[in-house]
């Protein structure tokens, strides 16, 4: 492996800064770029020896891909540029964001998630891993947290290049021919509900649930069974219980 060049350096920092670039933040985060296409303009590592025994038990399937294009990094130069500490698997990369449309995601087979101001970026990025991980259709956004900063690169494992991930408006969901189901506390028992299929399951903030805006749009709101006392679940719990629930109901 070679070390990298000042225009590697540079394309670390263009990768933090600017909106077109990735940057990836963690051994799994390029894994997952890899294995579903990313384009991917840089592979960096601090401990070419970890990234060995990484790629042997993870991702055997991308050897060569990871160790014919990585490049070594000096172990703190990343945490200069991000000025807060390392992965703990050295291994970096810069990929091209991709070009995700809102109207090619309302067309595809699936349900989607709808998130509305998500602020944390670890509770962004797990949503995001689960509704890969289902096989949903897509994930829209409606403000919040930008799913493609390295902290929710991170949470999502990279997984914002397997599953479609979009910044949507309300407009936008108007007419699209899909139900819309809101998840509310204080809506009814999702586990007494025929799921349709193709949904948009809307998600609020754990503090303020959805804006009355969406809530309006919505065909039905619905909840989960919880025990008495329990005001809320954390996000990306909900998600999955939403997205796992609509999957075996479909069985």
């Amino acid at each position: 492996m070679n070390p990298i060049t000042t225009d590697d350096h540079n394309l670390l920092i263009n990768a933090l800064q600017r909106d077109e670039l990735v940057f990836l933040d963690g051994f799994h985060s390029v894994k997952h770029a890899l294995r579903f296409d990313a384009q991917i303009e840089l592979i960096a590592c601090a401990y070419p020896s970890k990234l060995k025994d990484l790629i042997r038990d993870y991702a055997p399937d991308l050897d060569s891909q990871f160790l014919g294009r990585c490049k070594i990094i000096k172990p703190n130069i990343v945490d200069k540029l991000r000025k807060t500490r390392s992965h703990w698997t050295g291994v970096y990369g810069v990929a091209v964001r991709p070009d995700y449309k809102v109207p090619d995601v309302l067309k595809t087979p699936g349900h989607i998630v709808l998130l509305e101001n998500p602020y944390n970026y670890g509770n962004l990025g797990a949503c995001i891993r689960i509704a890969a991980a289902t096989g949903a259709a897509g994930v829209m956004l409606i403000s919040g947290a930008s799913p493609w900063e390295p902290a929710a690169i991170r949470g999502a494992a990279g997984l914002q290049f397997a599953i479609p991930v979009v910044t949507a408006t309300l407009d936008q969901l108007i007419g699209s021919g899909r139900p819309i189901i809101a998840l509310d506390p204080e809506g009814s028992l999702i586990t007494e509900y025929d799921l349709p299929e193709n949904a948009i399951f809307a998600f609020g903030t754990e503090r303020e649930g959805l804006s009355s805006n969406l809530a309006d749009l919505a065909d039905v709101a619905l909840g989960l069974p919880m025990r008495h006392g329990v005001s809320s679940i954390n996000l990306a719990a909900t998600v999955g219980i939403v997205l796992y629930t609509a999957i075996m109901h479909k069985k």
